[in-house]
């Protein structure tokens, strides 16, 4: 054995867990240098959390320790590497964090939370922007650092890039360049997303009849948009069959779509974007159209729209019913997933084909970059690279679930209780003895930084219109 090259070494190494691995290294000092070469460590790393946890201290207790007894050699670099990330699933595993609060908002307009560079984060709290120092305890650098009308209501907020962050208040839009040191942050464009094209008229063809959804609020009623990196699509109050184009780069309105159903009956109902970077956008339509029986039916047309070329794509595809009640749809290029109540179909929308169609009782999730779903039992994956299916997991799947991070899975099991589950190379059930526990389900609004090592929360602890913003350390 002590003979082999390291090449063999590593190729065995790919048939042992890392139980296995830790076992071999404790044999005798041979095999732990050869069982602690960085071929045989690497493939066990996760390559982009490694530069963050090498550069990062810890601040969850009890700590980290690297090193041994001083007759040993040191530990080579993607061991230690491996020890580090470790570190941080095995606090996820245990439930150990650090939870401070960072703002409360006492009912004065909505709440909101973006993470920026995993370390620092944004609130909306109390009709006021803060930007927070989130590495350890919550510091507040800057108060008010953008210049917004307050007299609207902040209803969301996007991170763009690295340096740009956008604002939505009702149908003002705001793009500012985002920075740690500096102070007001400086506007970079500001537009009214439902501003009309003075050269065309579409007051007639743009309005429509009020829809209603399932809570009997009319869609006339209501405005949404979906914002990307570099696009802005939305459609405005009293306005649903016209879709305002923009782009947000450039702050210029592109074009101004029509609903393509030329039933008058029928308008805009939804829009959404691709999880990855793509400028093809998933559109819903509905219509009231009367059939052959005189009986009232209501129809759902799905589209994907390109921003880039300004077209609707030549994929198409109908239902009986209404989005809302019976339908869930979701994009992921060049990928259309539609479910209803019994399947899940899966469309490539480039060459208008049907893929697949599975049984499902859970709507598309995207968990590293795929699609997972629950179909008879299991948790089933969609590769959007390759087009195949696989069965994620060997336990039960419940049909309600919540993505807790890159590893971690938490579901419903009935009305009272939940189990947790780490998904990948260690398939397990974690045991749930923690007080910390409940921060598992994602019942509360959440979500988590990029490296994985924090999680911010906003919840409502019992009191009317009290939202809390707090922020789980796990590094």
């Amino acid at each position: 054995m002590e003979r082999l090259p390291i090449e063999m070494i590593a190729k065995i190494s790919c048939y042992l867990s890392v139980a296995d691995l830790v076992a071999c290294s404790a044999t005798c000092r041979t095999w732990r240098e050869m069982f602690s070469d960085d071929m045989v460590w690497r493939r066990h790393c996760t390559l982009r959390l490694v530069e963050y946890l090498e550069n990062t201290d810890t601040t969850v207790p009890p700590g980290l320790q690297l090193t041994e007894h001083s007759s040993l050699s040191p530990l080579p670099v993607w061991r230690t590497r491996f020890i580090r990330e470790n570190h941080l699933w095995n606090n996820w595993r245990q439930s150990n964090f650090r939870i401070h609060e960072v703002v409360c908002n006492e009912g004065l307009g909505k709440t909101h939370a973006i993470f920026y560079e995993n370390d620092y984060l944004v609130t909306v709290a109390n009709d006021k922007v803060q930007f927070w120092d989130v590495r350890d305890k919550p510091i507040c650098l800057i108060n008010d650092p953008c210049e917004l009308d307050y007299t609207l209501n902040i209803d969301q907020v996007e991170l763009l890039s690295e340096d740009r962050i956008l604002f939505v208040q009702s149908s003002k839009v705001s793009v500012f360049r985002i920075s740690v040191t500096s102070s007001p942050w400086s506007l970079i464009h500001t537009f009214y997303f439902d501003e009309r094209h003075l050269s065309e008229d579409f007051s007639e063809e743009g309005r429509s009849p009020p829809f209603y959804k399932d809570d009997d609020e009319s869609i006339e009623e209501i405005c949404f948009y979906v914002v990307s990196s570099d696009y802005f699509l939305g459609v405005a109050a009293g306005y649903s069959r016209l879709l305002h184009v923009w782009n947000i780069n450039t702050g210029e309105k592109l074009k101004e779509v029509i609903c393509p159903v030329r039933n008058p009956n029928s308008c805009f109902t939804g829009i959404y974007d691709s999880h990855k970077s793509s400028s093809d956008f998933l559109l819903l339509t509905e219509e009231d159209a009367e059939e052959e029986d005189c009986l009232l039916r209501v129809r759902m047309h799905v589209y994907v729209y390109n921003a880039t070329e300004l077209r609707f794509r030549d994929f198409i595809q109908t239902r009986i019913g209404r989005v809302n009640s019976l339908y869930s749809c979701r994009i992921f290029e060049p990928y259309v997933f539609i479910k209803d109540y019994f399947n899940l179909a899966i469309y490539n929308y480039k060459t208008s084909t049907l893929v697949h169609v599975m049984p499902a009782v859970s709507n598309p999730k995207i968990f590293n970059g795929n699609i997972i779903f629950v179909s008879q039992g299991s948790f089933i994956e969609f590769n959007v690279s390759t087009g195949a299916t696989r069965q994620l997991t060997s336990f039960d799947a419940f049909s309600m679930f919540f993505i807790a991070c890159d590893r971690f899975i938490a579901q419903l099991v009935d009305f009272y209780g939940f189990e947790v589950y780490e998904v990948g190379r260690r398939e397990k059930q974690l045991q749930l003895d923690s007080p910390n526990t409940c921060y598992w389900l994602s019942d509360k609004v959440a979500e988590t930084n990029s490296m994985c090592t924090k999680k911010y929360v906003i919840e409502n602890r019992g009191k009317v219109n009290s939202f809390h913003v707090c922020v789980l350390n796990y590094w």
